[in-house]
């Protein structure tokens, strides 16, 4: 699935970094937010964990800070849950990790291909089959 991650928790990631003698969110790099060799940000709906958001990006098309994610499948399109962005415990001991807290995100659960464009024009094929 992908997940539309909501504009104002986005936001507030950024604000953060503007505020001198406190501590940020995780930083959210732009266009592509992966700071590890692969990512895996929990993902909730209702306090039970539902799956894993990975490969988290800006798209200047669609305007959204979107990701790809593996969720449980009776969770439907446009449903909103929570993503839990930045690591544990202030951030580990790697040196490319910044020291941090935790930011829930709301995200919503998004159609697939998540560009209406995609979604409507493009040629019948795997992109567009629904099981």
């Amino acid at each position: 699935m992908t997940l539309e991650w909501n504009a104002d928790d986005v936001g507030d990631i950024w604000r953060s970094m503007l505020n001198p003698g406190e501590l940020p969110y995780k930083f959210l790099d732009m266009p592509l937010a992966n700071y590890a060799s692969t990512s895996a940000d929990a993902v909730y709906k209702n306090g039970k964990r539902v799956g894993m958001s990975m490969f988290t990006g800006y798209s200047w098309n669609e305007r959204a800070q979107l990701s790809l994610a593996v969720i449980d499948g009776d969770i439907k399109d446009n449903e909103i849950l929570t993503l839990v962005w930045g690591e544990e415990n202030g951030g580990t001991s790697k040196p490319t990790v910044e020291r941090h807290k935790q930011k829930e995100v709301r995200v919503r659960v998004a159609s697939v291909p998540y560009s209406a464009a995609a979604r409507e024009h493009y040629a019948e094929g795997w992109r567009t089959r629904h099981a």
